[in-house]
């Protein structure tokens, strides 16, 4: 009998784990958009891998997972808020610490528009959703040990 209330508990604790968002490899918060922008000195640094992003929407805080690979001589990937779907990004580019994302989405283009902050792992800027809502956010690389 025990064995059976096991079997029947573990499509709960499942359906849980699957609705609630991930711990952050790296938790971002707002507060490290206030470093000093990055500034590359020579070769412009890869952003290539995995992110966790959080953008304050009003009251609430939308984390996620942003991953980019190259493409095109820019960077393309996705964005996959917790809470949300996963979007395509269009494409991102970095020119100096500048950084401009675009992001489809099912009612409109959302735009991402900052900088590299601190550090060429630390993305901050604005948010521009259709219909001209702007919050901000900031994305934090997750450490890789691959080494191309």
């Amino acid at each position: 009998m025990k064995r059976l209330h096991a079997v029947l508990a573990l499509p709960a604790a499942l359906a849980a784990a699957a609705t609630s968002p991930p711990a952050l490899a790296i938790a971002p918060s707002l507060t490290a958009c206030e470093a000093a922008p990055f500034v590359p000195a020579g070769e412009a640094p890869d952003l290539a891998g995995q992110w966790d992003f959080l953008i304050q929407a009003g009251p609430t805080a939308s984390p996620g997972v942003l991953a980019l690979g190259h493409m095109d001589g820019a960077y393309a990937g996705s964005l996959t808020p917790y809470r949300t779907n996963t979007v395509a990004v269009r494409r991102l580019t970095l020119e100096g610490g500048a950084v401009r994302m675009s992001v489809a989405s099912r009612e409109g283009e959302v735009v991402f528009e900052g900088r590299l902050t601190g550090r060429p792992d630390t993305m901050c800027g604005t948010v521009l959703y259709h219909g001209g809502q702007k919050f901000q956010m900031v994305a934090v690389r997750r450490s890789t040990s691959y080494a191309p």
